[in-house]
């Protein structure tokens, strides 16, 4: 019996259909690995864009509080502030002095996220601010830095300049996933 055509190709089409499904499916893992790349460099930037935002806030605080710009000077993060200084600033007229321990706590809450929280299994946890932040604020005869260290999605080099944060033992090893944003300013003291 003459082999035909027809039975010479049965199959050829399922074949067919089996390579482009795994094309499509190879395609599909392309862009899903697109997608979760694309989430991470974004959480990344949002936690720098927070982390330049609040380093600025406390700045305008040193800026609106000359008299007292020497006592900002201070390392936060992990709820160093462990309570609400007393009087609270935003409701009753504070010293200069007590302004400054105001704004460190209430900086430091921010810091923290304490804005944002999330209730689960009968706990709260603060999502509003970076991941395991610290930070360093240092003061000589007018001149200003703020440093802000947290911890990034991916693992890095250890940032070189400022050392805040490090050795904390809180960005991977060897601090390969601590982040840092740095200002230097001048603030005239009254």
């Amino acid at each position: 019996m003459p082999v035909t055509i027809r039975a010479q190709q049965a199959g050829i089409g399922l074949i067919e259909v089996l390579i482009a499904m795994l094309i499509v499916s190879i395609g599909s893992i392309g862009l899903l690995s697109m997608q979760v790349s694309g989430k991470r460099i974004g959480y990344d930037a949002l936690q720098r864009s927070t982390a330049t935002t609040l380093m600025r806030d406390i700045v305008e605080r040193m800026r609106t509080n000359p008299a007292a710009v020497a006592n900002y000077a201070a390392n936060v993060g992990g709820y160093s502030i462990a309570s609400e200084p007393s009087p609270n600033c935003v409701t009753a007229v504070c010293s200069p002095i007590q302004m400054a321990a105001h704004d460190l706590w209430e900086w430091e809450q921010a810091l923290e996220g304490a804005a944002e929280i999330i209730e689960d299994n009968a706990q709260q946890r603060f999502v509003g601010g970076l991941v395991s932040p610290r930070a360093c604020i240092t003061h000589a005869n007018g001149i200003v830095t703020v440093t802000i260290a947290w911890r990034g999605y991916q693992s890095t080099s250890n940032p070189t300049g400022p050392t805040c944060g490090s050795g904390a033992d809180l960005y991977g090893d060897n601090d390969d996933q601590r982040q840092i944003v740095s200002i230097t300013t001048y603030i005239e003291e009254i």
